[in-house]
């Protein structure tokens, strides 16, 4: 078992910063960036708890609240920290991942490590290039040969032009980023 879903990974990275309640942390994610970044249900949440609690990523203590039930206040482990941040700093490998997994990176880098926030572009600009240079280096079917054939050429060709539009945001951030600082 490993983390999976992004929203595992938003959970160490609020959890980086503090230890915090399920419900608190719920509510980082309704009310901010986030909620644009990761979609998730209260019952998701608590489930990914209980998971990263299992991979020893983070520990919870019990606080009593009188006659209530006592509050879990989760906080990160070190090998939960170690997890997170070597996620954090690496570029994610296929453009299609940049939507959800490179955001959240970039969201808890500039919270957490924002002198690694052009490196951490640099990085992932580089990793598209790379990427794109495997998909260029790919010999384009004969799209007159058969339907399989355009449909094959169809993939590649769009394929190739999102990771051509991905690579010019990332190359827009990077400037951008360069202007703000």
């Amino acid at each position: 078992m490993q983390i999976s879903e992004p929203a595992e990974y938003a959970i160490l990275g609020l959890l980086d910063g503090q230890p915090m309640y399920g419900y608190e942390m719920f509510q980082q994610f309704q009310g901010g960036t986030l909620r644009q970044i990761v979609h998730l249900e209260m019952s998701q949440m608590y489930a990914f708890l209980k998971k990263l609690e299992r991979l020893e990523y983070i520990e919870a203590e019990l606080e009593p609240q009188g006659i209530r039930p006592p509050r879990r206040n989760f906080h990160l482990t070190e090998p939960g920290r170690a997890v997170f941040h070597e996620w954090l700093t690496t570029p994610v490998e296929r453009p299609r991942e940049i939507r959800v997994f490179f955001l959240l990176k970039l969201y808890f880098v500039r919270q957490i490590i924002p002198d690694q926030t052009a490196r951490l572009i640099d990085r992932e600009i580089i990793a598209c290039r790379k990427f794109l240079d495997h998909l260029e280096s790919q010999r384009l079917p004969d799209a007159s040969t058969s339907d399989t054939a355009f449909l094959e050429y169809v993939v590649l060709r769009s394929r190739i032009h999102q990771t051509h539009a991905l690579l010019d945001w990332l190359c827009e951030l990077q400037n951008d980023f360069q202007k703000a600082i």
